[in-house]
């Protein structure tokens, strides 16, 4: 779904105030997924990662009903580490699991905890609320974040609609990421990352992990890539004006 008319032709606070409506007003509730010209139940395209197909997916294979019998033992392996995590969470076991990837049903838990969600959530009580309305008053920034919105994780059913919930919560944390962090502000990549994020956490714990990822004292994932490659910092920056200048999109 395209934006009636150029945006840029607009004044600049009434392009960011059209494309949050659209947002906020959302897709309707419950309609089906459009695949093509038909409606069709989405269920039977969707594999169990939440990846839609073009055609109806085959009956679960044999060596399929294996790979997810040994999820479920990893599962309950994590499970019970998570259940003592003051226990488990500065070993080494905890770290070779991670290495050979965190089960699905276990994915949000065990990021809320690697990245100590819930303390600096407990230590910014309201900031996210107020990042939100704070970002949504540069329009440009939010033009350019919903462009990406649009084509981040497509084929995923909790993005697949246009506007959808995960969309409006995407673009969200999107533009208050932007206002938290003004030195980095907004860049294409980091849709994709929060969207991966959004799959498995509320949209208040998909920012504060974004956060974490990017500048906490542990990670800094932002910093630690601008070291290693010189001239990414630089880059980024650039591709982030593009954000504030219609001239310089291209």
């Amino acid at each position: 779904m395209e934006m009636d008319g150029d945006p840029y032709n607009l004044p600049a606070q009434g392009q960011g105030n059209i494309i949050i409506t659209k947002y906020e007003q959302g897709h309707r509730a419950g309609a089906a997924v459009d695949l093509g010209h038909e409606q069709v139940d989405v269920r039977k395209y969707t594999n169990n990662l939440g990846i839609v197909h073009e055609m109806e997916l085959p009956r679960v294979s044999a060596l399929e009903v294996k790979q997810r019998r040994k999820e479920s033992k990893r599962t309950n392996k994590w499970q019970k580490m998570l259940a003592d995590w003051t226990k488990y969470r500065s070993t080494k076991k905890l770290s070779q699991r991670v290495y050979k990837v965190i089960p699905l049903a276990v994915r949000g838990r065990a990021w809320s905890l690697l990245l100590d969600i819930d303390r600096i959530k407990s230590q910014n009580p309201g900031k996210y609320k107020v990042m939100k309305e704070k970002g949504k008053r540069s329009s440009r920034i939010i033009h350019c974040i919903q462009l990406d919105v649009s084509h981040t994780l497509q084929k995923h059913m909790m993005f697949i609609q246009r506007f959808g919930v995960k969309q409006q919560e995407l673009c969200d944390i999107l533009v208050a990421y932007s206002a938290y962090n003004p030195e980095v502000g907004y860049h294409r990549d980091l849709s994709r990352i929060t969207a991966i994020l959004l799959l498995c956490l509320p949209e208040e714990d998909a920012f504060w992990a974004l956060t974490q990822l990017l500048a906490g004292e542990r990670h800094s994932l932002w910093y630690s890539t601008a070291q290693i490659l010189p001239g990414s910092r630089g880059s980024y920056r650039t591709r982030s004006r593009c954000c504030t200048s219609p001239s310089q999109r291209s």
